[in-house]
């Protein structure tokens, strides 16, 4: 069964569990190894000197790496410098530097360039609890939601993701509405074309979502369409909840009502949302008149 399925099963279950699902972590090893870099090692040295230069930075696939500069990204690949270290390891700390001054450069420069025409297909949702968005440091374009969180837009490009803020609204001359719209548009047509959904049975019903792990997951229940996806296979209504960012659970109201499932499930949700590194909401939420409200 689908990770994000296997929660929701787990989450049903009386013993509320052990075994469910938590968030993965990894840290990264240092090499004080003399002599020419190897492909790791150099990767380490870079990592390293975005981390002096201010910016948070953690391995990428391969041979690359992510830096950050709060919640904005850029992809460094290094296959390229690395060559050019190999041809000539003189030059190794002038390779690095570029690298970090050239991450700098795109993380400061971000969207600024860029009209609306140029990020219209790259424009994401992103939803986000309230005490995350505090943490950004500058205030994103944003549109309210229950349950202490918000909806945020990022243009997701190929090699780096960008929140968009006020002023580019303003540059762009349009409206956080009309980019919200704009944002859901292309979520819920990514979804169709990549993100099949996926229903499976479980005791004597189904269980229904997607497990994507593209970042979206928990965002996902935002789309109107996507939950009437759900509902559609239900035959009925759904309860909905994103305790963390990568998980989107849908349930059945009809199963949620049974015995003490609400109570367990509360449970879960609130032991995953203070567990998490990425928490979101222990809420509840249900659909009335298309938009979602609180469950209480």
């Amino acid at each position: 069964m689908l990770e994000r399925l296997a929660l929701i099963a787990c989450v049903l279950a009386a013993a509320l569990a052990a075994g469910c699902g938590g968030d993965d972590g990894g840290a990264t090893s240092t090499s004080s190894a003399s002599g020419p870099l190897v492909g790791s090692s150099f990767k380490e040295v870079v990592l390293t000197e975005l981390k002096k230069a201010g910016l948070d930075a953690e391995p990428g696939y391969d041979l690359n790496v992510v830096a950050y500069d709060g919640p904005d990204r850029v992809d460094v690949p290094l296959t390229d410098p690395f060559a050019e270290y190999e041809a000539d390891n003189d030059r190794k700390d002038e390779i690095v530097a570029g690298l970090v001054e050239d991450a700098q450069q795109r993380l400061e420069a971000g969207i600024s360039n860029l009209s609306l025409e140029d990020v219209s297909d790259d424009l994401m949702p992103l939803l986000k609890g309230n005490f995350a968005l505090r943490t950004f440091g500058f205030e994103p374009a944003e549109t309210a939601f229950p349950g202490n969180l918000g909806v945020v837009y990022v243009v997701d490009a190929a090699d780096s993701q960008t929140i968009v803020r006020p002023e580019d609204l303003e540059r762009w001359g349009t409206t956080v509405e009309e980019v919200h719209e704009l944002a859901l548009d292309n979520l819920l047509e990514q979804t169709n074309e990549e993100e099949q959904l996926v229903c499976e049975p479980s005791g004597d019903h189904e269980l229904c979502g997607w497990s994507s792990s593209d970042g979206y997951d928990a965002t996902r229940m935002i789309v109107p369409e996507l939950r009437r996806q759900i509902v559609r296979e239900y035959g009925g209504p759904a309860v909905f909840a994103s305790p963390m960012e990568n998980v989107f659970v849908a349930l059945p109201l009809e199963i949620l009502k049974r015995g003490d499932n609400e109570e367990l499930l509360r449970t879960k949700l609130q032991r995953d949302f203070q567990t998490s590194d990425f928490p979101l909401s222990p809420e509840l939420f249900v659909e009335r008149d298309g938009e979602l409200v609180l469950f209480e």
